[in-house]
């Protein structure tokens, strides 16, 4: 059942997603930067890649109306719930914009190797977003613990040099990674809610909009607006945003009938996703799958995957309240980016370390490789749920 903005069926699809991404990084490092810099990479992954980073976006978009309701009902105003969104955002965006730059580290210049600086980056940001728990002697401990992160990555900021003339070899804006372009998403999809509200066809209305930017950023229309690509360029294709708020749409169609009338809504979404994947097809012959970052093709037919996806999972284990339940991926997923995190501490920490842990990866033999990497991403979730069960676990 849906409890506050947690869903059974998105914490369970948000967890396998997760352990997919963690595969794929560590059999194809450079995945997301190749992925959304639509490089061409192989087949195969390219579709993986493809199907698992749109429902990610997906599904992540369907929690946003009951978040933004929860929110609503815990603040006094609209300024402050439009202030907290604002201020998630761009958490989400300067996060993306710091893992997006580790690759970028100079060793030479930035006087420290890329592990390390990628190591202490992972500790700031943990130390400065972590939920604390909210007690009243806890106070100046938890200050202090928030202050020493943001001073770290003030320090790692200005310390980090990439050695190229681009940018000055600092920083680079637009390349955001996998929370700073949920960062933009959510930034589209709370700002419509809270105009909106529950109005269906008003959100297919922007959802449309978004959509139609892709096509024409895809048909290369949009290209005198290139100058302001570098910040904006996500709102400006509509790829990330379409893809959100087709998950936002099946959170809305959530909220307007309740668990009472399921079938209404699950026809629905099953419905929306039909015509979605029938004309995501279609789209194929004029922009094939071969295509990565920006592709309408990759929008229309992950979306509609993702909800039939989706209303199987909702069926089963929100409506029917299976037994069984995938505890460990549940809660990877309902902590997606505090799991995330984890994978980016332990790598910086075998880099580190100099001993070569991951043998796997030397054979020639794709089996061993992939099973190695697959049975990594379970190490990596099995280290979350230890940790989120300790107490560390991220605002975001």
């Amino acid at each position: 059942m849906i409890y506050n903005d947690r869903i059974g069926a998105v914490d369970i699809a948000k967890g396998v997603i997760l352990i997919i991404i963690i595969t794929l990084y560590d059999f194809y490092p450079g995945l997301l930067q190749s992925w959304f810099g639509s490089e061409r990479i192989p087949a195969t992954i390219n579709v993986i890649a493809g199907f698992t980073f749109t429902a990610f976006f997906y599904f992540s978009g369907i929690t946003i109306p009951f978040f933004i309701t929860k929110k609503i009902n815990q603040y006094n105003s609209v300024y402050e719930v439009i202030r907290m969104i604002f201020a998630r955002a761009l958490i989400l965006i300067a996060v993306g914009v710091f893992l997006a730059n580790i690759p970028r580290v100079n060793p030479e210049l930035t006087g420290v190797s890329q592990p390390l600086w990628a190591l202490m980056l992972i500790v700031a940001i943990f130390l400065t977003w972590n939920r604390y728990p909210d007690r009243e002697n806890n106070f100046f401990t938890v200050s202090g613990l928030r202050i020493i992160g943001l001073a770290l990555i003030v320090f790692l900021v200005f310390k980090f040099r990439s050695g190229s003339y681009e940018n000055n070899g600092s920083f680079i804006p637009g390349c955001w990674e996998l929370p700073g372009l949920l960062g933009w998403g959510f930034l589209v999809s709370s700002l419509l809610w809270l105009a909106l509200r529950n109005s269906i066809a008003g959100t297919l209305i922007i959802l449309l909009f978004f959509l139609s930017l892709n096509l024409i950023s895809a048909l290369g229309l949009n290209d005198y607006l290139d100058p302001a690509r570098r910040y904006f360029g996500v709102l400006i294709d509509g790829f990330i945003p379409s893809i959100v708020l087709c998950g936002h749409l099946t959170g809305v169609a959530l909220k307007r009938y309740p668990p009472s009338e399921y079938m209404k809504s699950a026809l629905f979404i099953a419905g929306g996703g039909i015509i979605f994947v029938t004309a995501g097809i279609l789209t194929i012959r004029y922009f094939p799958l071969t295509g990565s970052f920006n592709n309408p093709s990759w929008a229309i037919l992950g979306a509609g995957t993702s909800s039939l996806i989706f209303i199987i999972l909702y069926l089963i284990f929100d409506l029917r309240r299976y037994r069984w339940r995938p505890v460990i991926i549940e809660s990877a997923g309902s902590s997606f980016f505090t799991v995330y995190m984890i994978y980016f501490l332990i790598s910086s920490m075998i880099s580190l370390s100099g001993i070569n842990l991951l043998i796997y990866k030397t054979s020639s033999l794709l089996l061993i490789k992939t099973g190695g990497s697959l049975i990594f991403s379970f190490v990596i979730v099995l280290t979350g749920n230890f940790l989120l069960r300790s107490g560390i676990r991220l605002k975001f």
